[in-house]
Parts: C-alpha cells; structure tokens; sequence
C-alpha cells in the first residue's frame, strides 16, 4: 500500500514536473481523467508561482523578457517549490539561482538586480520606526559614547555589488525605454534602502557602508567606527588614490547622517 508520504512525493511531481506522471495516481473522478484533473492543478501552480515571481522581480522581468521569465519561473519553481501557503517568501532563494544560471554570461549582473530588488521588497514591508530621539542621546555620559550599541531601521536594507544596479532598478522601473547602461564602468556600488514613509537610496562610501553594516551586527560605536576605518583605508589603497595611513573616518557626520535619514534610530 502506498504511504501517504509517497501519495504527496508523486502528486508533487506530477504538479510540478510531468502532469501525465500522475495517471496512475488515485485521483477519484466521475468525469475527468486524472491525468487531465492534474493537468488543471499544473497549471494553477505553475501560474500562481510565476505571478507571484513577477510581483517580487518586475525589473528582472523587464531586463529579460515575459517569455524567457517564465521560463525561469518554471525551471525555478521545480529547484525550490513553495513550503508555504504564502507565495511571498518563495522568491528569496531566486537571486542565487539567477547568478547561478548566469554567472559569467550576459545576463552576469542578473542576480544582482534580483537581490537589489528582493532588499527593496524586503524594506517595503519591514515595519517603522519611530524617529531617533535625540534628547535621550543628549543625556548620555560622554564618557560611555564608546559603548554605546546603535539600532538601525528595520526598514533599512544594505546592498554592494559591482554593477549599477541602481541605475538598472530605476532606469527599468520608469514607464519610458531604459537607456543603455554600461555595465564595467560603474564604480563598485554600495546602497543604503531604506523605507520611512517613502522609498529611498542613500550611496554609502566603503567606510560608511561597513559602519552601517557593523551596527546591524550590534557592534558598539568605537568597534563600528573601527571597522569602517578600516574598511575606507582598504577601498583607497585598492583605488590607489590615497595612503592608506591618512584616511580617517568622520564618524561624527556619519552619524548625523544616517540619524537625520533615518536609517539609524535607537540605541542602548
């Protein structure tokens, strides 16, 4: 007798990868054959899927077309099926595979866009905030500044990748035809998403980028401000325009930055 876990293992590849695999499945109907019933739950699925892989990645869509899109809705969908009734967090897994896919090829920046545009799903729907209250700041002991373990917004998503994928993003997000972009020109990218009741990008510096980074990790301000010193010298040397010994991090206006935009909004 057939295990029902076996029952589920064959129905999902009959739904997923071969509708007439099913035949032989016990699906009980007056007037449909089961290999054509299975043919309606293929469908459903595959269409569910790929719609909500659509809402999630416009832009990929865009840059690659609607027919070789649901090509890799399908493909993808069989390497990593929904666990959940809720089709949202299918596409997470959907960045690595695309780079996986292209890595090296045309479409090279493709994963990329795709992880640019999950982050910026991702701050869309994390919650608010309330502003950084600079009072209670104001009553810390100077003394103890050093210690002091800043929050970020969780609304707030950090990206760094070698290709434009700003430009990509808003070039193929507005209703007009995308212009060119060149690809191996663009300066290594660093992005701050952040999402207080609207949509914005902030372009981080490499120290800037590693200090935000640091203090997602909860990492005190003196060990955060290291590291983002530390992360300036390594990109100036790499850009061979300065000593990497002179370069110093104004941790100061970083934090008056990213206080005024949000992006940094408690402490403890």
């Amino acid at each position: 007798m057939t295990s029902l876990r076996e029952l589920q293992r064959d129905f999902l590849r009959a739904v997923l990868e071969d509708p007439a695999s099913g035949a032989a499945l016990p699906v009980k109907s007056d007037c449909i054959a089961a290999a054509q019933r299975l043919q309606v739950y293929a469908r459903n699925a595959r269409g569910n899927f790929s719609s909500a892989l659509e809402s999630s990645y416009p832009v990929v869509r865009r840059l690659v077309g609607a027919a070789y899109f649901e090509q890799c809705a399908r493909d993808f969908q069989r390497e990593h099926p929904s666990r959940s009734g809720d089709l949202q967090p299918a596409g997470a897994p959907f960045p690595a595979y695309l780079h996986a896919l292209h890595r090296g090829g045309e479409y090279r920046y493709l994963g990329d866009v795709a992880r640019f545009e999950w982050l910026v799903q991702e701050a869309l729907l994390a919650a608010d905030h309330a502003p950084f209250d600079l009072h209670k700041l104001a009553a810390v002991p100077p003394g103890d500044y050093d210690r002091i373990e800043f929050h970020l917004n969780p609304a707030l998503r950090l990206f760094e990748s070698r290709y434009p994928c700003l430009a990509i993003w808003q070039a193929n997000t507005a209703a007009e035809e995308p212009p060119v972009i060149d690809l191996d020109s663009a300066p290594h990218e660093r992005i701050a998403i952040i999402h207080h009741g609207e949509l914005r990008f902030h372009v981080l510096s490499a120290g800037e980028h590693a200090f935000l980074a640091a203090l997602a990790l909860r990492m005190p301000f003196a060990d955060a401000v290291e590291a983002a010193t530390a992360a300036a010298a390594t990109a100036a040397t790499a850009a061979g325009d300065f000593d990497a010994g002179a370069v110093d991090f104004d941790a100061g206006a970083a934090l008056r930055r990213f206080v005024a935009a949000a992006a940094i909004v408690d402490f403890h």
